[in-house]
């Protein structure tokens, strides 16, 4: 007799239930605002004046360029305004990924007519009743001879369709200006056109998306690098005795990689100590948070250890971002400050010549009784994870490529770190 299945899983998804699963194709927007201009306290109307950027706005340009090379997927495909502010800061990001810039006026800000050039007070002195009309209706009403935002809005979604249907799944950077960036903010976040004044992200600063088929997601608005003073001013050191990190949830590759890679130097491979624990028989079932909490101390006290004793450098399985990770994944922040110990794991950081960040959901996960098999389990891992890399580290990130395989992935990581095989 056969037995009814019921409500067992096939290991097939419905339509319904696939749709709003994570897709292997996401697509990753990241729009980046030109630095400040010469003159900005001028308090004129600017529009598409071709202005050059002030020392100030270069600096922040080269800093959110320098900043996006570290902690960002490397760009498929970088665009820029033509206008000189956000050019030069595309030519930069271009340069560091080799990638070629691609240049659309489309892209440039809204166009503000005779009324460029000139400060609110001229303006409003001659032109008051047009003045009002536009604050009043800022969404349709045009500036003398200029662009409403609505004509804005539709030259920027133009390009955005044509660009989605070309590079969708891929990473997109775009280096614009505030009224590009708000058309598509309001146009991936569902916001109508007219509230766009309520997106405000500031000069030289990031705003970023991952757009899936079931919608987009904002995972940075006006992130403004050079406020986290320790990730500018940390660089790799370059020595003989590399120390490298690898990071990134379970099933990502990092075992494989790392191992060969700590060969190629010539340097130690540091096994991830969770691991080797539950592997020789460890029970973790029903400890309490304090219990956690003390394990994970003992746990990093031991990595440490480890890699201070590596005098001729490492490559170590799991860095100490990823513990202040694993710290938030199993809510042992809950009842404590858990500030003490967030800052030592980004303090210690430092330590590294380089943090190597593995991809999530390329690999398939595989049943070894130790890792957890619940891709929304590591994928919750690595959404904390990566969030933090972005917030905290103190030394230079290095996103290992999703696309290639496995000799190629690690060709590709021994020339970033600065070392090639004989």
């Amino acid at each position: 007799m056969s037995r009814d299945p019921g409500q067992a899983f096939t290991g097939e998804f419905d339509a319904a239930t696939t749709k709003i699963l994570p897709s292997a194709g996401v697509t990753k927007l990241i729009l980046l605002r030109h630095g400040e201009v010469e003159g900005l306290t001028k308090r004129i109307v600017r529009g598409q004046m071709d202005e050059p950027l002030s020392p100030r706005g270069s600096r922040e340009s080269s800093v959110l360029a320098e900043w996006l090379a570290r902690t960002a997927d490397r760009p498929d495909v970088v665009f820029a305004s033509d206008l000189v502010r956000c050019r030069v800061l595309g030519e930069d990001v271009a340069a560091r990924s080799a990638r070629i810039l691609v240049v659309d006026r489309r892209l440039r800000e809204q166009h503000m007519g005779a009324w460029e050039g000139r400060s609110w007070a001229e303006i409003t002195a001659v032109e008051s009743a047009a003045v009002t009309a536009y604050w009043s209706d800022y969404y349709r009403a045009r500036p003398t001879n200029g662009e409403s935002f609505a004509d804005l809005e539709e030259r920027v979604l133009e390009w955005w369709k044509e660009t989605l249907r070309t590079h969708a799944g891929r990473t997109i950077v775009v280096a614009t200006h505030i009224g590009v960036i708000r058309v598509l903010c309001c146009r991936l976040l569902g916001v109508p056109a007219d509230q766009a004044l309520r997106f405000a992200p500031a000069t030289g600063s990031a705003t970023a998306f991952s757009i899936g088929e079931a919608g987009a997601v904002m995972t940075q608005c006006g992130e403004r690098p050079w406020s986290f003073e320790a990730t500018l001013t940390s660089t790799a050191r370059t020595t003989s005795t590399p120390r490298i990190a690898l990071s990134g949830s379970a099933g990502t590759g990092k075992t494989t990689l790392g191992r060969r890679l700590a060969a190629e130097l010539g340097v130690p491979f540091i096994d991830e100590i969770m691991r080797r624990k539950l592997e020789s028989g460890f029970d973790m079932h029903g400890l309490s948070r304090a219990d956690w909490r003390a394990l994970m101390r003992e746990q990093w006290d031991e990595q440490r250890a480890l890699q201070d004793a590596a005098q001729s450098g490492f490559v170590v399985d799991r860095s100490s971002i990823d513990y202040a990770a694993f710290f938030l994944h199993y809510d042992l922040h809950v009842d404590i400050d858990a500030s003490e110990w967030m800052e030592e794991m980004a303090a210690q950081s430092a330590r590294y010549d380089h943090i190597l960040l593995f991809p999530w959901g390329v690999l398939p996960l595989v049943d070894d009784g130790v890792r957890s098999t619940n891709a929304f389990t590591q994928l919750r891992f690595q959404t904390i994870l990566e969030g933090l890399l972005q917030r905290f580290v103190r030394t230079a990130v290095l996103n290992v490529p999703r696309e290639l395989g496995f000799d190629a992935r690690l060709a590709s990581v021994m020339r970033r770190v600065g070392t090639t095989r004989a």
